[in-house]
C-alpha cells in the first residue's frame, strides 16, 4: 500500500496515530487541518487517509474529501477512515454514502482501525 495521511487538529491524537501506523511498518504523512490534507493529497502518493471530521479552520474532513474526490489527481475510490469524537449517529449523517468509507470513534480503538484499514486496502499489520 502506498502511504496514509493522518490529518488531526488535536496534535496528541496526530502523534499517536502516527506512532501506531509508524511502528506497523506503514509510510505516514501527516496533517493538522482540512486545507492541508487538501494540499498533501495532492502531492504525495498516498493509498488511505486516516481523517478527523470536525476540525478548526477552513472546512471539515468530509469537505475535504468531496473536494479530494472532484480532482483529476486523486482516485475516486481513494479509501477514508474518520475518525471521530461525535456521537457516531450524528457523524453518520455528515458523511456522504461511499462504499469506500469507515467511520471510527475516539477515543481510537485500534483493532477496529486495523481492521478497517484491511477492509478498505487489503493490508493487515498489528497496530
Amino acid at each position: 500500500m502506498e502511504g496514509v495521511l493522518v490529518v488531526d487538529d488535536d496534535p496528541h491524537v496526530l502523534d499517536l496515530l502516527s506512532l501506531r501506523l509508524k511502528e506497523a511498518g506503514y509510510r505516514v504523512f501527516t496533517a493538522s487541518d482540512a486545507w492541508q490534507e487538501m494540499i498533501r493529497a495532492q502531492g504525495l502518493q498516498i493509498g488511505l487517509i486516516i481523517s478527523d471530521i470536525l476540525m478548526p479552520g477552513v472546512g471539515s474532513g468530509v469537505d475535504a474529501l468531496k473536494q479530494l474526490r472532484t480532482l483529476p489527481s486523486i482516485s475516486q475510490r481513494l479509501p477514508v477512515i474518520f475518525i471521530t469524537g461525535m456521537k457516531l449517529d450524528e457523524a453518520r449523517r455528515l458523511i456522504p454514502p461511499d462504499p469506500q468509507v469507515r467511520l471510527i470513534s475516539k477515543p481510537i480503538d485500534f483493532e477496529k482501525l486495523r481492521a478497517a484499514i484491511r477492509e478498505l486496502t487489503g493490508a493487515d499489520r498489528p497496530l
